[in-house]
């Protein structure tokens, strides 16, 4: 049409402005994907800074006068735990990671929203309370160790220091009959690792 009305030279310029029209167009239509979108990156940078940070844990290890009597790794255990009546025992938990050695907990580091450093301890329930009594990092004795001078204080320390990763409770047995517990390694207020299997208790 454009030919019929003004002739053959006009309709060749029009053809040439529409191309060069949309050679000049077209860096602009390609190559902004999401790594050229600043609000996109900042976006994902932030969501990797505010994404919880979890101990690598696939079991852990039982130990009693530093014997390893319990075993659980990958779904599978080994051993239990066995207490008199009326007596109570020391056991150390030694988590272990993927390859079966032991996780250095103290190497993640991790806080929460208040900048609080979330410290690791253990969740443990399911367990006959008439049977067994759990103290958790002997909390029950706290008026006991009230009593103890500084220097028992320091030894203490020195004590925690030698365990390394290791997290002690104290189990207590309360009359013969047998029970299990479930285990959880708590990191602040969630738990990073839950064993499968139920650890057996014998009280005797």
């Amino acid at each position: 049409m454009f030919t019929y009305l003004f002739g053959r030279n006009f309709s060749v310029a029009i053809s040439r402005l529409m191309l060069i029209s949309f050679v000049a167009v077209l860096p602009f239509m390609g190559g902004c994907g999401e790594d050229d979108n600043p609000i996109v990156d900042d976006d994902h940078d932030h969501e990797h800074e505010d994404a919880p940070i979890h101990a690598d844990v696939d079991g852990f290890v039982l130990e009693v006068d530093e014997q390893e009597v319990y075993r659980q790794f990958q779904g599978t255990h080994t051993g239990g735990l066995t207490v008199n009546v009326g007596e109570e025992i020391e056991v150390h938990a030694v988590f272990l990671d993927e390859h079966g050695h032991e996780a250095h907990l103290h190497e993640v580091e991790s806080v929460d929203d208040h900048g609080h450093e979330e410290e690791f301890g253990l969740g443990l329930s399911d367990y006959d309370s008439a049977i067994i009594k759990i103290h958790l990092d002997h909390d029950d004795h706290d008026d006991d160790h009230d009593d103890h001078d500084d220097d028992h204080d320091d030894d203490h320390d020195d004590d925690h220091d030698d365990h390394g990763d290791e997290l002690p409770f104290g189990l207590e047995g309360l009359k013969a009959g047998t029970t299990e517990i479930k285990l959880q390694l708590l990191h602040g207020d969630h738990p990073d690792f839950t064993g499968a299997l139920l650890i057996p208790v014998t009280v005797q």
